[in-house]
């Protein structure tokens, strides 16, 4: 299970977009819903404005989650089931479904089950809902739920996958040695950004994650300025090697310093004070890039078995 959250501001805009009533063919559906109406993207738009009003100043008041699970788990995640995963995954974040305005909808446009999670930042007393963290909360709730409903697990799905997987498309086309080694060192920071985003949040220091990346085959290497600052990280694997910054900013070794500091300082799960773990990122990109790979692949190879397919909805 793969939670994709977002925080924007319009309502009209996100509830036109989860109920697709311009676009039929993607089969929206809604599953559950608390304190809107859900008749027309226009009304539900209107419910969640007018509780927002009680806070005007924030601008940006929509929550926005797409929870993807691997096509394997079609047969399981009933409409049902998907609306209880939506209301535990609120809870999760400790958001209460009974005092906060939401609507799940589920979209038959991939082959993978996936919904979508519209929840109000503004709850029915006027209170806000926190956003603090919530994308490191995000992956906490997934591995929770995925573990309470006995579902795959997405980590293993996703290291699986890229074994299976093959050549991408740019190591498919390369022709000379050099565009060959940049597919290859382009491949290695895909791995590396998705290996970051299960382990950079659970670490409170450099050494804590070089321990978590080196049984996935991935070396850390650190570079500090004369006053122990660090200056730079790389990150190296089968001979590539990629600079933090180069997976994402917020893998620059000063960002990593930070998050890190943060969570010895507050003494707390470091895992739920990391602001950035790179889910966009590693999630969403990555697993798109890889399910659009296995499909050219499939495609080649009509023979061969079709691979797993896993990826992020819309």
């Amino acid at each position: 299970m793969i939670g994709k959250v977002k925080v924007n501001q319009s309502f009209g805009a996100m509830c036109r977009y989860v109920l697709q009533e311009q676009s039929p063919g993607k089969g929206a559906e809604v599953l559950a819903a608390h304190g809107v109406r859900t008749d027309s993207a226009a009304h539900m738009a209107a419910d969640f404005d007018a509780v927002r009003a009680m806070r005007p100043g924030l601008g940006k008041a929509v929550l926005h989650v797409a929870l993807a699970f691997p096509v394997e788990e079609k047969e399981k995640l009933t409409n049902e089931v998907m609306g209880r995963i939506a209301q535990d995954y609120l809870r999760g974040l400790k958001i209460d479904p009974e005092s906060t305005q939401w609507a799940v909808v589920r979209h038959q446009d991939k082959t993978h089950p996936h919904m979508h999670l519209v929840v109000n930042r503004v709850d029915l007393d006027g209170q806000t809902v926190s956003d603090q963290f919530i994308r490191s909360r995000s992956v906490d709730v997934c591995k929770g739920i995925e573990q309470e409903y006995g579902l795959i697990v997405a980590d293993q799905v996703g290291r699986q996958q890229a074994r299976e997987i093959g050549p991408t498309p740019a190591q498919v086309k390369a022709t000379t040695p050099k565009e060959e080694q940049s597919a290859d060192w382009s491949r290695a920071r895909q791995e590396i950004g998705r290996a970051l985003s299960y382990t950079a949040g659970e670490a409170r220091s450099f050494d804590e994650l070089r321990e978590a990346l080196r049984p996935r085959g991935i070396e850390l290497e650190l570079t500090r300025r004369k006053d122990g600052s660090p200056a730079g990280v790389v990150f190296a694997q089968d001979g590539h090697r990629v600079k933090g910054s180069q997976v994402g900013r917020e893998y620059s070794a000063g960002n990593l310093e930070t998050g890190f500091a943060k969570a010895r300082e507050l003494g707390q799960d470091p895992a739920q004070q990391w602001q950035q773990v790179g889910q966009d990122y590693a999630l969403a990109k990555l697993a798109a890039a890889y399910a659009q790979a296995k499909q050219r692949q499939v495609q080649q190879q009509p023979s061969q078995q079709q691979s797993r397919d896993f990826g992020i909805g819309d």
